[in-house]
């Protein structure tokens, strides 16, 4: 599966969500796919179903890195269901998230 991580999220009136983890004073940067499923793959899981601690610290250097980003069905299927799971974001994010990857699928 190919995914964008490049594709950005929006608010209800179609405005482009800036990242809040962007330090005060310096440049706005939107939100991306990327920068969502590379904190998603790293946070702590309670039910033990993330990736190992090697392989989701891989996944999210590339996913951060940003562009097209190819993963194995297996692996895209535990991505969405981390998701689906995910304290991480607000439902928006994730449905959004869970929307561009439905996407890919197609």
């Amino acid at each position: 599966m190919k995914i964008n991580c490049k594709q950005v999220f929006k608010n209800l009136k179609d405005q482009i969500i800036n990242n809040s983890a962007v330090e005060e004073g310096k440049k706005k940067e939107s939100l991306t796919l990327g920068m969502v499923l590379s904190e998603v793959v790293l946070a702590p899981h309670k039910d033990k179903n993330g990736f190992r601690p090697l392989k989701g610290y891989e996944l999210a250097k590339k996913f951060y890195n940003g562009g097209i980003v190819e993963i194995d069905t297996a692996d895209f299927v535990q991505l969405k269901e981390l998701l689906e799971e995910s304290e991480t974001y607000v439902p928006m994010i994730i449905g959004q998230a869970l929307e561009m990857l439905s996407e890919t699928q197609k």
